[in-house]
């Protein structure tokens, strides 16, 4: 056999498999067409050293012979990962034609390299017959790369970003609700201008995540976020009282997404980073503690989960929450055990006194909280039990804050799930009655407090259908007989079903006995139908 003859048949090769890369990756030629070619998942990914392990390719198909010669002389043709080939199906033929390109690549190789008599006449004439029977495949593959590399030129071209990838979320929520009293009264008896009567309201809030990567470890975050200023009923129960905003009453029954303005607000500005193995740290000009403290799969998004803020966060806990700041998260080797601990102060960004409160990044108000988990995993990597052990030193408005707090969540099974928390702690007015602090809540002489507050409820994962939940949870936001003649107590449930992988509805409904922990105020009722796009 000559050497010309080999190079007059490998010209005739070159051309069928000149438009792909030497062994051209079937996932590649399944991607390009999603209406006529086969799942991802069913792409040709494993090689196979006998056609008779391809099991639907049926003996008495004259490529049956062809493939088992050419697989057992070459191994250069790939079978799907549970050893079948559809070959009798129209769609697999442009399988076949990427495992014929593949054995078409590997003889060309041999011949290139000088090799020629270690291929066949007969191998060669095979491999001309199987070119002719699937020409029109090939063809049509060629085509279909060659737009695809038009497509991913064009997209490289005007794409946004090489280290930027945009994501974003909406919520619209239409709440209606009311109490059986006009206006509210406050923990002392005295009335307020908060109303227990309100008007059907419409709450939107949009937020735009530009998450950017440098080395593909670390994160830049960056958020903006506007809304159209929506409060609802709940938040006609905040008072303009730095205790019902910073100890529970407020955050207890407002939504969490409600009271953002019109105008877009740099919302997180904040840099991930790892430290080593074990350690991931944050540092933000904008950031909020509760995106790496206090955190709980069934109650901690008021986007996927409850509304209402003391369901979210435990109100003793994270008083401040948001300002510049640190975070740093540090695993164990591995193990069930993370020490995670968080730095912010709200008033940063002023460099001077109002003449009452001290400001800047070590001013008031400022929060500084450390956090000891215990998450065992399972062999499926995933942590079914979690308990998280929490400490808070914090000053809000010349208060001064010193609490604990439990974090629990467990997983039965895959169907139901408890979850709740609990917090303590002692919080003072620096030597004075916290009534001169506090006179809207407390009249006592007394220049401490020392609040209790718990939260516990069920979830039921998937309920109905996979990706959908539904939970409920009790809470009291702030239990302290100083304060008010009874204590508040929060109902809240809901059922999130989602319609498709981007949105989601939400019915929540809420039930709030003896707001602002005073028995002279009629038990308030919520409704509220949430939906959230997210892209």
């Amino acid at each position: 056999m000559s050497q010309v003859w080999f190079e007059q048949v490998q010209k005739s090769l070159v051309g069928a498999i000149a438009f792909s890369a030497i062994g051209m990756l079937p996932s590649t030629i399944s991607s390009v067409s999603a209406q006529s070619l086969p799942p991802t998942k069913d792409v040709l990914t494993q090689n196979v050293t006998s056609v008779s392990q391809l099991s639907d390719v049926r003996p008495t198909d004259w490529a049956f012979t062809a493939l088992q010669s050419l697989v057992e002389r070459y191994g250069c043709i790939a079978g799907y990962p549970d050893s079948t080939f559809r070959g009798r199906q129209a769609t697999s033929r442009y399988e076949f034609a990427a495992g014929l390109n593949a054995c078409l690549d590997k003889i060309n190789e041999i011949i290139s390299a000088g090799l020629a008599d270690k291929v066949s006449k007969e191998d060669l004439a095979t491999l001309q017959k199987l070119q002719e029977e699937f020409a029109a495949e090939l063809a049509t593959l060629r085509g279909r790369v060659d737009a695809l590399d038009a497509k991913t030129a064009k997209l490289e071209a005007q794409q946004f970003s090489t280290t930027t990838k945009l994501t974003g979320q909406a919520i619209a929520a239409v709440s209606a609700g009311n109490s059986g009293t006009d206006f509210l009264l406050d923990s002392t008896g005295a009335l307020t201008t908060n109303a227990g009567k309100v008007n059907t309201t419409v709450i939107s809030r949009v937020r735009l995540n530009f998450n950017t990567s440098f080395t593909g470890e670390d994160l830049l975050l960056t958020r903006i976020e506007l809304g159209n200023g929506g409060t609802g009923l709940n938040n006609s129960l905040e008072a303009p009282n730095s205790l019902l905003g910073f100890t529970g009453f407020g955050n207890s029954s407002r939504f969490d997404y409600s009271g953002v303005g019109t105008n877009a607000t740099l919302n997180r500005l904040r840099y991930d980073f790892p430290i080593g193995k074990d350690i991931q740290a944050s540092i933000g000009t904008n950031m909020s503690l509760n995106d790496h403290l206090d955190a709980n799969s069934f109650a901690n998004d008021e986007s996927a989960d409850f509304s209402s803020g003391m369901f979210i966060n435990n109100p003793l806990i994270l008083p401040v929450n948001d300002g510049a700041g640190a975070a740093i998260a540090w695993n164990f080797g591995g193990s069930a055990f993370t020490l995670r601990a968080g730095y912010v102060a709200q008033n940063a960004s002023s460099p001077t006194s109002d003449g009452t409160i001290n400001r800047g990044l070590f001013g008031d108000p400022y929060q500084g909280t450390v956090e000891l988990e215990f998450a065992p995993k399972n062999a499926d990597d995933a942590s079914p039990f979690a308990i998280r052990l929490q400490y808070t030193r914090a000053s809000v408005n010349n208060l001064d804050y010193n609490t604990g707090g439990v974090n629990l969540e467990w997983a039965f099974n895959k169907a139901i799930a408890i979850f709740g928390r609990y917090g303590f702690g002692n919080i003072s007015n620096r030597g004075t009655a916290i009534s001169a602090a506090l006179p809207a809540y407390t009249t006592t002489a007394n220049d401490s407090l020392n609040p209790q507050t718990w939260s516990a409820g069920f979830a039921f994962p998937d309920l109905f259908k996979e990706g959908a939940m539904a939970a409920i949870a009790v809470g009291q936001p702030f239990i302290e007989n100083q304060v008010g003649n009874a204590t508040q107590t929060n109902v809240e449930l809901f059922y999130r079903f989602p319609i498709s992988d981007n949105i989601s509805i939400t019915p929540d409904l809420q039930f709030i006995f003896n707001p602002n922990n005073n028995s002279g105020n009629s038990t308030i009722t919520v409704g509220t139908l949430r939906t959230v796009f997210s892209f």
